[in-house]
């Protein structure tokens, strides 16, 4: 994966966020871990190759969840940006070292393996060993005694809403920027890792804009402003300038670019209001919004809620 390697892990190495990947997605939700519960777990296992020789084999990101000093569970991240055929093996290449060193050991614990898939197109390659080896003339009784081996992807781009709703920490900016496209919709989600969060989106998308206006966006920050993606996209200010510019074309008059501006600042906003309202969200979450991206005072963020709900 190279430098999207690099970027992801970097993000999933806070605590915070590697707790919310795995509640999001393993616990459906529900706060199950604790990121004060979580501690660094080598990356590093070694196997043997046919040859004789010792070979190293990396994990991305792997982290144990312990309490009162004791190993409760392993969770380990994996994150692919291209389909890989073979992951199930590599995978158990990887349970199959640390549950070897736990033979010798003197203490036991489970694996957790998720896969975080990045790419763009459908992932295609098997999610069982059954299913991987289906078309070899396996006699049918010899299926029992065969250990499926499971793989659990998530398409991180292709998140329901029902499952990105879940996510408490940036990860939910990232993967609601990824699933909903030109259609994205910001939120007055704070943004509290704006360098991580930034170069991900900059490499899973090669805008060059997250780049541009990071340096701008930490220096607000260490003032004490509430960085969102409001702030990050300015959607509606760069298509009201260019509705706003054509008009003064056509007309000869200055007033035709902040006519286009006002006007496309509206429509994005009612189009903000109208999916905050299809969503269940409060009328106080939708005036906040409304303040906070688009800047409208109390009584124009309560007229245009009113507006939206006729």
């Amino acid at each position: 994966m190279g430098q999207k390697d690099l970027v992801s892990k970097k993000l999933e190495r806070r605590p915070e966020i590697y707790a919310d990947i795995i509640n999001a997605l393993l616990y459906e939700g529900k706060q199950i871990l604790a990121p004060q519960n979580l501690y660094p777990a080598p990356v590093e296992s070694i196997y043997e190759r046919d040859d004789g020789a010792l070979h190293s084999q990396y994990n991305d990101v792997s982290k144990y969840e312990m309490h009162h000093g004791k190993i409760m569970l392993r969770y380990t991240l994996e994150n692919q940006t291209t389909p890989d055929y073979k992951m199930l093996f590599r995978k158990a290449g990887y349970e199959g070292a640390i549950y070897r060193e736990q033979y010798d050991g003197t203490e036991t614990y489970p694996l957790i393996t998720l896969v975080l898939y990045w790419g763009e197109e459908n992932w295609h390659p098997a999610f069982d060993m059954h299913s991987y080896f289906k078309r070899k003339k396996i006699p049918e009784n010899a299926w029992q005694y065969i250990d499926n081996a499971k793989l659990y992807v998530f398409s991180m781009r292709k998140l329901p809403w029902e499952v990105r709703q879940r996510f408490r920490s940036d990860m939910r900016i990232i993967v609601d920027y990824l699933a909903e496209g030109k259609a994205y919709e910001p939120t007055d989600q704070e943004i509290r890792n704006i360098d991580d969060v930034m170069r991900l989106l900059y490499e899973l998308t090669g805008d060059m804009g997250f780049i541009n206006k990071m340096t701008e966006l930490q220096h607000r920050q260490r003032k004490g402003e509430k960085i969102t993606m409001c702030e990050v996209i300015d959607k509606f200010v760069a298509r009201g300038r260019e509705q706003g510019i054509q008009l003064g074309i056509e007309q000869g008059i200055e007033q035709g670019i902040q006519k286009g501006i006002q006007q496309a600042r509206t429509e994005y906003a009612q189009s903000c209001t109208n999916l905050y309202i299809t969503q269940g969200q409060s009328q106080q979450s939708i005036l906040d919004m409304l303040q906070t991206c688009f800047q409208y005072d109390k009584e124009e963020a309560r007229e245009l809620y009113k507006e939206c709900m006729n």
